[in-house]
């Protein structure tokens, strides 16, 4: 058994689980966490720590981000500075990251010779009732002790040690908030990891999640631009149309302005800062949805990547005619929720049971836990 399992069972409780997490972060562990501290990060989830901390009595002596365009402009009545602004801090000051990609924040605060920091993540996993946890981290520990056994069998189930050593990592960082846990083991080929995905010059890439492009770029560098087609699903109007000026000139490329879901529908989204976009049926937010086995209608796919919010398992559900018909490889979000870790590689096996699957981890963070499916 996986080292990281051995300590959630004998854990037993997410209570447990979170004193233990508690002791690697004493710089958190007063009651109800620290009382002041510098925010390093001035996009949403700096934006909503900040007002929380406003709401919780707790003095921001310093918001700091890097992003020239974030500089100057003002968050719970404080006025954002370069991150250089923290060597005038004394060293008691606990900085907190809030960025669910925090590895380059933190080695500017080590260049900085900054002692104390921390993920914001910690503080939601360590006290959900005052910093209410986005949806990445919601029932993060708990997750771990109810569902043991789904990673037990995710353990056994995955088809080489390297995934398993990215479990374990992944497992590791999720008990102790710390991110040297997955430093070592990241792949930072994403959609291509190193000796598991190869591509040739005849693929179908299928973008579930395509944004404005970017991963469909990466895609047409790495087969030298020989390629049969791309399909590229973005529900956000404004950045399907990026998307489209940004392949204006590829017919080849077909951009789809829906989302992946498990049938052709409308769903309605609410952005309510601390979960992130979630469904709700008084959502403000419309979107049009389909599942892929209606867009394609048979035609061939080789390769489906999905990033899509949290909606994988449904879109997985509508991708079933494609993926019987061509087995195409699968690179899919495991992160989005706590269960999506073990729930994708469940599902992709409900869809199509002959497929081997593996995990890696692909950036630093939460983000870009990728299963593959081959």
């Amino acid at each position: 058994m996986l080292d990281s399992l051995k300590r959630i069972e004998a854990a037993g409780s997410a209570d447990t689980l979170r004193e233990a997490m508690a002791e690697c972060h004493p710089e958190l562990a007063a009651e109800g966490g620290p009382n002041r501290i510098a925010i390093v990060g001035a996009a949403d989830e700096g934006r909503r720590l900040a007002e929380l901390c406003v709401a919780n009595g707790v003095e921001v002596v310093a918001h700091c981000d890097d992003n020239p365009a974030k500089v100057g402009t003002e968050i719970a009545g404080r006025t954002v500075e370069p991150t250089s602004a923290l060597e005038k801090l004394d060293d008691g000051t606990v900085v907190i990251v809030a960025s669910h990609r925090p590895m380059r924040a933190y080695e500017r605060l080590r260049a900085l010779g900054v002692k104390a920091y921390a993920q914001f993540m910690v503080l939601q996993v360590l006290r959900p009732d005052l910093y209410p946890p986005h949806m990445f981290y919601d029932g993060w520990l708990e997750d771990l002790v109810e569902n043991l056994d789904q990673y037990k069998w995710l353990a056994e189930t995955l088809a080489d040690d390297t995934s398993r050593a990215h479990l374990d990592a992944i497992l590791r960082y999720r008990l102790t908030g710390s991110l040297d846990e997955i430093l070592d083991i990241i792949d930072w080929e994403v959609y291509q990891p190193k000796g598991l995905i190869a591509f040739d010059e005849h693929e179908v890439y299928v973008d579930g999640g395509a944004y404005d492009g970017d991963t469909i770029k990466l895609f047409i560098d790495r087969v030298g631009g020989k390629f049969d087609g791309v399909v590229a699903f973005e529900p956000d109007p404004d950045t399907y149309g990026r998307l489209c000026d940004n392949f204006s000139d590829e017919p080849r490329v077909k951009p789809v302005n829906k989302g992946l879901f498990s049938e052709e529908t409308t769903l309605r989204f609410t952005n309510d800062m601390h979960r992130a976009s979630i469904i709700a049926d008084d959502g403000e937010i419309e979107i049009q949805c389909c599942g892929l086995d209606d867009v394609l209608g048979g035609d061939r796919a080789t390769f489906i990547k999905m990033n899509i919010e949290g909606a994988e398992l449904e879109a997985l559900r509508g991708a079933k005619r494609t993926i019987d018909a061509w087995k195409p490889r699968l690179g899919i979000s495991a992160y989005h929720r706590p269960t999506d870790l073990w729930g994708v590689p469940r599902r992709i096996l409900e869809v199509r049971g002959d497929y081997a699957l593996y995990l890696r981890q692909q950036d630093a963070g939460v983000i870009e836990t990728v299963c593959y499916a081959i």
